[in-house]
């Protein structure tokens, strides 16, 4: 959407000279934000749920004379998680650019 809005621009930049990798670098690093946004996000959610399930779950496990609870993620899968989704994010900014700027031609 964004290389949408822009496009009068870089058809300007390609008039000028500019290369596909100099227009595609900023939507590059806004797509890795939002992947990396989302990545929190979902830590986030994953936090909550287990905050919320585990005082039910431990009483239920109680009933049946036993210990059970959720274990939240551990420093290399909670980074592993956030650089994924950065990738991901990144790679769809990629996929999406490369398609557009192939298309967006100047006059």
């Amino acid at each position: 959407m964004q290389i949408l809005t822009q496009r009068d621009e870089i058809e300007v930049a390609k008039l000028i000279g500019a290369s596909n990798s100099f227009i595609r670098r900023p939507f590059l690093y806004f797509g890795a934000l939002q992947g990396l946004l989302g990545g929190i996000a979902a830590y986030v959610l994953i936090f909550i749920s287990l905050v919320l399930l585990n005082y039910p779950l431990a009483t239920v496990s109680q009933l049946y004379a036993s210990s059970f609870t959720l274990q939240g993620l551990g420093w290399s899968d909670s980074l592993s998680l956030l650089m994924f989704s950065l990738y991901l994010g990144w790679l769809g900014a990629w996929l999406s650019v490369s398609k557009h700027l192939a298309e967006i031609e100047p006059h």
